[in-house]
């Protein structure tokens, strides 16, 4: 058992925009790579906790009904928004109806959660396969030194158009789940499962 998986769940949902099959999703993992997963990772923050939490928890059912993955929940920020100083400072707000000012949502500390465990888990296990499904440039340093300094095999599972050019040198391959057929073989035939 020699791959570690690492899922940001918010770049997964904004790159294959379906329901996906998490099961079929390790099962592609494993068998295009002759491998097994050792550890699995899920990284989210609660946007809608009632419907996430019945997500998670299908997440962390083991293989053959489960992907087995180890769900990690972060918060989400709100701030509210205003014009710059230079531009009056006043709220920013709903252009029909000024008692609604415009917020800013964001996750917190999802990236730094990912990377501490992606690193912490490769200390622990020493697996050799790292599949990222991330985009962000902010993994680059880790993952250069896993590549560069472990002798790690990187495999990027997203989108070529939003996976970050830091990234891509450091791949063996991306699997482009945006693309048919693996987007087709990846969908969830039944969302409300």
């Amino acid at each position: 058992m020699s791959i570690g998986l690492f899922i940001d769940g918010a770049y997964l949902l904004k790159t294959f925009r379906e329901h996906i099959d998490y099961v079929k999703l390790r099962q592609h993992i494993e068998s295009i790579l002759d491998d097994t997963i050792d550890e699995g990772y899920f990284f989210n923050a609660d946007t809608d906790p009632p419907k996430a939490e019945k997500l998670h928890n299908a997440l962390t059912l083991p293989p053959p009904r489960g992907p087995g993955l180890r769900v990690k929940i972060y918060w989400l920020q709100k701030k509210q928004l205003f014009w710059p100083k230079q531009l009056g400072g006043q709220p920013v707000v709903h252009p029909d109806n000024p008692e609604i000012q415009f917020e800013q949502t964001t996750q917190k500390a999802v990236d730094v959660g990912l990377v501490y465990h992606m690193v912490r888990s490769y200390h622990k296990r020493k697996w050799t396969k790292l599949v990222l499904i991330a985009g962000d440039g902010d993994f680059h340093e880790p993952v250069q030194n896993l590549v560069e300094s472990e002798n790690v095999d990187l495999y990027l599972v997203g989108s070529v158009r939003n996976i970050s050019d830091e990234l891509r040198p450091y791949a063996r391959s991306i699997f482009e789940i945006d693309q048919e057929p693996l987007h087709s073989q990846l969908r969830l035939s039944r969302p409300n499962a």
